[in-house]
């Protein structure tokens, strides 16, 4: 069954409406329409069926019983999903901030759908689903591109990995120098996870070469490319406050220099001051509204950004306060993650499976000889529940001075019983793979070295 029919099944079930739900679907339906006269509508010939999925998506989050009366729909459930792990992405949702996509295409028994999107000035999320009855454990690697086929710069993009056949999987380009274009071309090149995870390794010095011999090595089952056309409606909302606010902690002095506040997410910008001796990599902070609605630290997507010049992250995201209609904030800033600049570079004795020193807190649990190369294993506590984070940059040196980069690394939870019977705190392990790497010791590049704490908070007014 392909999605258009799929849709259509969903409207015939809907005819027969659960009591508890009765007139429910109509008042969103007429929010919705009055809502896209107001904007001049989405330039794009979806017709009924696309207002009824947005409707459902809106649905799914602002009404339980609809929620729970969806749940024995698949798609209608992954919307819920899909939707539910980013408080600022369902609260874009819940003020009927997506935009339906609903582009599809099929090549070798392969069938890849754009759902649909969430975009604003500086960030875009698109949502799409894979489905095949060939292959059940499929992939895609997505790249974009300028809607003239040319080179886009200044973004990041992040994907998801592992998911299950015809599920909704999300991909996120983040814009940190320009903003986002109002038309791009998105690539999905797709593979069967099976057969990739028995495909021999690549080992490459980074580069286009790298590049090159990775792409050559994987064996594409389809590769498709979707015109993508963003409403401006979307694309241009953000606001930007001033600040220019300078403060210490641990020593070091710091100036906020702007706050962005988009429907996504919120940035807090800085700039380092040259007589510091560590990097700021990561802050802990959190936004209040006017009304003393609290927003955190991005907990799930790109927490922050910097650039090739240094290991300083200067932009640092909260979860957006943008739909609470507050044009006062605070923002108060309770500690920070450092990288002391002597300590860019840790030297560590493979052999002998010990360092010259380590960041705050992380053990070098494992150093082993595999396939000519060298497995690591180290590992750190947790800074919340259930969650890991990385603990050193990709790139790695020898004696000589060469660089490497890291083919792979895995993270995973360490046996936190065992943890907790000694006292410890909740403890996570990453394993580094060194390919080919014949040398008894290396140069990491950590990500910090230490955690320090605002003696005082530091609150910063936005207004």
């Amino acid at each position: 069954m392909n999605r258009a029919e799929e849709y259509r099944s969903l409207l015939a079930e809907l005819d027969f409406t659960p009591p508890a739900l009765h007139g429910t679907a109509l008042r969103a339906k007429n929010r919705l329409e009055k809502r896209r006269r107001i904007r001049r509508a989405v330039s794009l010939p979806l017709g009924s069926l696309c207002t009824v999925f947005a409707v459902f998506v809106l649905l799914v989050n602002v009404s339980l019983p609809f929620a729970r009366a969806c749940g024995r729909v698949p798609v209608l459930s992954e919307l819920a999903a899909a939707v539910s792990f980013s408080p600022s992405l369902s609260a874009a949702v819940e003020h009927e901030y997506v935009q339906p996509i609903l582009q599809k295409q099929t090549e070798n028994g392969i069938t890849l759908c754009v759902e649909y999107v969430i975009a604003d000035q500086k960030q875009l999320n698109i949502f799409y689903s894979l489905d095949s009855e060939l292959y059940e454990h499929l992939e895609a690697e997505p790249s974009v591109a300028a809607a003239d086929g040319g080179k886009l710069e200044g973004f990041t993009l992040t994907s998801g990995y592992g998911y299950d056949n015809d599920s909704l999987r999300k991909i996120t380009l983040d814009f940190m120098e320009g903003d986002m274009p109002d038309r791009l071309n998105l690539t999905c090149r797709v593979y069967d996870r099976g057969d990739r995870l028995s495909s021999p390794p690549v080992r490459v010095d980074g580069g286009p070469e790298r590049e090159k011999a990775e792409a050559e090595q994987k064996d594409y089952l389809a590769v498709f490319t979707f015109p993508l056309s963003f409403d401006p409606a979307f694309t241009q909302q953000g606001r930007t406050y001033t600040l220019n606010r300078s403060f210490l902690l641990a020593g070091q002095k710091f100036t906020a220099t702007t706050v962005e506040v988009y429907p996504t997410h919120v940035r807090l910008n800085f700039a380092d001051d040259a007589g510091n001796t560590a990097w700021l990599t990561s802050l802990a902070f959190y936004l209040e509204d006017a009304s003393g609605k609290r927003y955190d630290r991005i907990g799930n997507g790109i927490t922050a950004t910097g650039s090739s010049d240094s290991p300083a992250m200067t932009s640092h995201r909260l979860e957006s306060a943008y739909f609470s209609g507050s044009r006062r904030f605070s923002i108060t800033i309770t500690g920070a993650v450092l990288l002391d600049k002597d300590k860019e570079r840790i030297r560590v004795d493979l052999k002998h499976g010990t360092a010259d020193f380590l960041p705050e807190g992380i053990r070098l649990e494992e150093a082993s000889r595999e396939n000519g190369g060298w497995q690591l294993m180290f590992s750190g506590p947790a800074r919340k529940e259930n969650t890991a984070y990385q603990l050193f940059n990709t790139d790695y040196y020898d004696e000589a001075g060469n660089r490497y980069e890291f083919d792979t690394w895995t993270s995973r939870y360490a046996d936190n019983d065992s943890a907790a019977a000694a006292g410890l705190s909740e403890r996570f392990e990453t394993r580094l793979t060194l390919l080919d790497y014949p040398y008894d010791t290396v140069y990491l590049s950590p990500l910090f070295s230490r955690t320090v704490k605002a003696e005082v908070p530091i609150v910063l007014e936005v207004r």
